[in-house]
Order: C-alpha cells, then structure tokens, then sequence
C-alpha cells in the first residue's frame, strides 16, 4: 500500500501555485487531505482539488500540527516566516521559493539528486532550486553518471514567468502597444523587452555577472555534487511569456560518442529526446515544452576540435517541470522515506 500523509500547500494563488494545482488534477501524488493556504488577504476563495472544490484557508490561522508535510510555492517572505513555524509544529517542509538556501538545506531535483534528501534530518526543511538549475541538472545527469564533468557552458533564454506577473503583464502591455502603433512604455523592465533581448537579468557585481548567472552556477554545483566544477552562466530575458531554451556546452571527463549520448538521453529520467534538426525535429519552449512534464533536449553535437565537448539544446516549462512539478515529486520523496 502506498503510504500518504495530509499536507499544507503555500502560495496556492501565484503562478507556481496555479501549475500546482492543475498538475494536482493531472496526477497522482501521495497526499491524503490538502489544505490550501494563503495570506489573509488572498484567502477566501475556492479552488478544485481531485474534483471537490475546497476553500483556501488563511495561513495566518492554520495550525500545522495537523499535517506533517508543508508545500510553500508562493512569496518568499511568507515560506520566510511561516517554514519554520511549520517545522515546530512537527512538519517536514519543501520550500521552492528560493526563501532558504543554507548550506544544511538540501538542494533537491527529484530527477536528479534524490539521495541529499536523506540531509533532511538536520533542520527538516528541503529547497528546490531555481527552474534554470532544475533544467540544466536535469539535461547534464546523463552526461555525469557516464563520462564525468570538467566544466560547464550555459546560455539562458528565458521567458517572463522566470520572473514573475509583473513581468508578464508588461511584456503583454508593451507587445500591445508597439503593435497599435504607439511608444512602449517600458514597465517593469530597464529597456524595451519586447521583439528585444535583454542581457541583463539581477544586479551586476564587479566581475560583471548578474545575480541570475551567480545563483544558476552556485546551485547547480550543488545540485550536481560537484563544489569546483567551472560554470560560466550567460542569462539573457527573451519576449516570450513562458518557457525557458538552454545552449548547454559540457567538457566530458570522458569522451561520449555521439551515437551514445543519444542512447543515454533517451532512457534519462525526466527527458524527452526530440533530435532531427534537418527534418524541424526540435523543442522549442513555446510549441513543445510548454504545457509538458519533461526537459526536452535536442541539437546533440560533439565538437569538432575537442571530443571531450558536447553541446546540446534544452527547453521546458520552467513553472510547470523546472518549479511546481519538482516540488510535488520531492514531497513525494520525502512521505515515501522520511515519513
């Protein structure tokens, strides 16, 4: 018999919460009773869980005693003050909203590094990284388990739900008006962000990276297991609404032949292989990866100068798989060994 508990979802109304509760509806997870939870202000409402509409109840007032696992998927400053009032109230916590990054957090993508779960114990909190981390660790597991990593190369394309509505309501104002004739007006962003590209996403350091490119490099050693592995990160804000597209170059340990590289991303957890290029067999995150559950990866190529470098391109929808779908499959995780 599956073993299930009664869990506490947080942020039920944000973006990530929305694909959390539409994958709650297309699949199977190990919860028992759901309780919705919002700020006071949010709170109220009614939303479908398994086909029974439920209210969602103020987090302000909830007692966590009477769950044993808390979601939080919403603001930051609310998983901030509310996780660890959850964890003395005897929760487990999974956090995926970037509020608790300390080294004795486990970092968890489910499809990738699993076993950090077991460092739950120490403050019985777990952190799922950004969507970029969860995409890219996702792309380069095949490559680690057989050849090894030296280094890695990322270029990110991503869309304006890796920042938020805001985000999106003005690329939605902008696209508006450019297209009735009239002047953008730039909103929530530096410059023009549609029809543009925008190489600048966070504040710039002295070495000249953003807070995006640290963070991606920073976690995905993390996630990956690898403390000095060499990652230089390029991420660059794209006019498209969701999705996020990933040019990955990795310097193998070993070298892969290109034959095999296919073969391994075929049979990798949480991939999807779409690689015909001269026939339009490509990913891209609008047509393909949005709306689906896995990191779709094409464009695998072996440099022509060094054996030991592959390049390889990856989309998905980085609210949906790279958020909302690896938190619930940790939560999963955790009630099945930790629980």
């Amino acid at each position: 018999m599956t073993k299930s508990c009664d869990v506490a979802i947080v942020g039920v109304y944000g973006i990530v919460g929305e694909n959390v509760m539409s994958l709650l509806e297309e699949h199977e997870f190990p919860f028992a009773a759901v309780h919705l939870l919002e700020t006071e202000e949010a709170a109220g409402g009614r939303l479908m869980v398994h086909g029974q509409s439920q209210r969602v109840e103020i987090v302000q007032q909830f007692d966590f005693s009477r769950v044993r696992l808390a979601l939080f998927v919403g603001d930051p400053a609310l998983a901030a003050e509310w996780a660890p009032k959850a964890v003395d109230a005897g929760c487990l916590v999974v956090d995926a909203t970037g509020a608790f990054r300390a080294a004795d957090i486990p970092l968890v993508v489910a499809d990738v590094n699993p076993e950090a779960l077991a460092g739950v114990t120490a403050r019985r909190i777990v952190a799922c990284p950004d969507s970029q981390v969860a995409q890219a660790a996702i792309a380069l597991k095949p490559l680690l388990s057989e050849a090894g990593l030296r280094s890695v190369n990322i270029a990110t394309y991503q869309s304006m739900s890796t920042q938020g509505k805001e985000e999106i309501e003005a690329l939605a104002l902008q696209t508006g008006r450019l297209l009735n004739g009239q002047p953008a007006e730039r909103g929530a962003f530096e410059k023009q962000a549609a029809f543009n590209l925008i190489p600048r996403i966070g504040e710039i350091d002295d070495n000249g990276d953003s807070q995006c490119e640290l963070r991606l490099a920073d976690d995905l050693r993390r996630v990956l297991d690898l403390p000095d592995l060499p990652v230089s990160a390029t991420c660059v804000l794209v006019p498209i609404f969701f999705g996020t597209g990933q040019a990955l170059q990795a310097r193998t340990e070993q070298v892969i032949a290109l034959k095999r590289l296919g073969t391994l991303m075929r049979k990798a957890k949480g991939i999807k292989l779409l690689d015909k290029p001269a026939e339009g067999g490509y990913p891209t995150p609008v047509s393909d990866a949005t709306g689906s559950d896995h990191v779709w990866v094409s464009r695998l190529r072996q440099d022509r100068l060094d054996p030991h470098s592959l390049n390889l391109w990856a989309v998905s929808d980085n609210l949906r798989k790279g958020v909302a779908l690896n938190s619930l499959e940790v939560a999963g995780l955790l009630i099945k060994d930790f629980l």
